[in-house]
């Protein structure tokens, strides 16, 4: 049951007993401490107006109870206009069980923590009354680039937690390597006998960390095919599961290039080509070394040249062994994802809650991403 209708239960079960018994009042009051100190799963009494009686306030008690351990999420804005951005929080599967999400703001008051989507918020709409200790988050998955500045600098001041993809952040957005309880022995052929080298699924042409130009250059040494907007292939349905396994029985490689070079942004480019049968060939500021299994890609970044980026790739590529090496890490490890609502509840659960607040949260965000661009001598600053 989430709040509202525990509410509805508890008015219900007080009407239905003083209906019952209106001289009882003092009565019904002690029975009901009386449970809740003592908690007894059975009735030790022959008294009959209690034991008429003791499975209602029993009911009532367990709601109560309920309630006062259920944290209540509350989403204050949109998330690009869809105000239920988060499902139920029976469907996402968190371990922790003990947190209600609603968009409801009847709940302002009643809420341990409030959502704010950077792209959403307008500053006419942030709330005027703030509970004390409750907690306010920032979720944001673009980069400084993609960021609106003139906006963030009026949030000062205002956020306890961040979302986001930094890993100073209270909340991550990605995906986490675990390591597997037993080791998986099920070896896959990934080659498959595959012909092609490079694919590239793209539709933002011209970026900050410009990819496109390394792309350019790449290409002298190395075959690659672009999908999208950007290129001259088109791979249906957009974005979807059949499209990427569709390019992963043909394509030794893909080119998991970020848009923006900057501190620890590495977005669902890499992440879902990880469960592809491709190695993902990676251009971003991250450090993947701490987030990815353990030799699965390929950092662009790390070769001198385009040039000798491409030369590797064709190495690997006539050598069976070596390509499939970039696979052995799904014997020894997974990667896990769990939603930032479980990751917020479960912080909420917390017996000490970290409630800190970013004082100069645009001078965090912008200042310490440490932005670059790829160009033919090297990356310079942003």
């Amino acid at each position: 049951m989430n709040p509202e209708q525990h509410a509805c239960m508890q008015q219900f079960i007080i009407e239905k007993l003083f209906w019952y018994d209106c001289l009882n009042v003092t009565r019904i009051v002690f029975l009901w401490w009386e449970f809740s100190s003592v908690y007894q799963q059975e009735v030790v009494t022959l008294d009959p107006w209690v034991r008429k009686h003791w499975n209602h306030v029993k009911i009532l008690t367990d709601t109560l109870n309920y309630m006062q351990s259920t944290k209540t999420i509350l989403l204050w804005t949109t998330f690009f206009g869809d105000p239920n951005f988060v499902p139920g929080y029976s469907k996402l599967g968190c371990p922790f069980p003990k947190c209600f999400v609603t968009s409801n703001r009847s709940y302002l008051n009643q809420s341990d923590a409030l959502i704010f989507h950077l792209r959403d918020i307008d500053l006419k709409d942030i709330p005027t009354y703030r509970r004390p200790r409750q907690v306010w988050i920032l979720l944001h998955h673009e980069s400084p680039h993609h960021t609106p500045l003139d906006l963030l600098k009026q949030l000062d001041g205002l956020f306890n937690w961040t979302a986001t993809y930094r890993s100073d952040s209270e909340i991550s957005l990605s995906p986490t390597l675990k390591k597997r309880d037993k080791e998986d022995t099920h070896i896959d052929n990934f080659v498959h006998n595959k012909k092609k080298m490079v694919a590239w699924l793209v539709s933002n042409c011209k970026t900050p960390s410009n990819r496109e130009g390394f792309v350019l250059e790449l290409k002298k040494t190395v075959p690659i095919d672009i999908y999208g907007s950007c290129g001259t292939y088109n791979c249906l349905p957009k974005m979807s599961d059949e499209c990427y396994n569709t390019l992963s029985k043909a394509y030794r490689f893909y080119l998991s290039f970020e848009n923006s070079i900057c501190k620890d942004y590495v977005t669902e480019k890499f992440f879902r080509i990880l469960s592809t049968d491709m190695v993902p060939v990676v251009l971003g500021g991250a450090n993947y070394s701490n987030i990815a299994p353990p030799n699965s890609f390929i950092d662009a970044l790390a070769f001198k040249t385009p040039r000798d980026l491409g030369r590797f790739l064709l190495q690997v590529a006539k050598d069976e062994k070596k390509y499939e090496s970039y696979f052995a890490w799904r014997k020894t490890h997974r990667l896990v994802s769990e939603h930032y609502a479980c990751q917020i509840c479960k912080k909420l659960n917390q017996p000490k809650i970290k409630h800190s607040t970013y004082l100069n949260i645009s001078n965090w965000w912008f200042h310490d991403a440490n932005c670059n661009f790829w160009s033919h001598n090297s990356k310079g600053p942003a």
